[in-house]
């Protein structure tokens, strides 16, 4: 191989190997600068299916009765320094939300038949 040649291909490895570096950095930056995502509550309480996510100023709770009769939905949420309630009647295979304002959930329960 000439000395040429040589000087070619080191050229050339020089590049890629300079572009890939770019490249990746590139991929760092947006990785980094992705916004973290709000974390989703799920889960059960006797017949509620029920979910909210983790808002700036507000929390949103949905909630689907998934038994064959009228229930009871209690749900409990801190505003600061106190706790308050908030009671929900739902039909059969009902579906509803509730927005609380500056709140964080401290817990739901099923309350049972009505």
């Amino acid at each position: 191989m000439s000395t040429i040649t040589r000087r070619a291909s080191l050229r050339t490895r020089a590049a890629v190997v300079a572009a890939s570096a770019v490249v990746t950095a590139g991929l760092g930056i947006g990785v980094s600068a992705t916004p973290a995502s709000a974390d989703v509550h799920r889960g059960v309480a006797g017949c509620f299916a029920w979910s909210w996510g983790d808002g700036n100023t507000s929390v949103t709770v949905y909630w689907h009765n998934r038994c064959g009769n009228k229930r009871k939905l209690y749900i409990k949420y801190s505003l600061g320094w106190t706790t308050k309630s908030y009671t929900a009647i739902v039909k059969a295979d009902g579906k509803g939300h509730k927005k609380f304002q500056t709140a964080s959930i401290v817990s739901i329960k099923d309350g049972g038949r009505v």
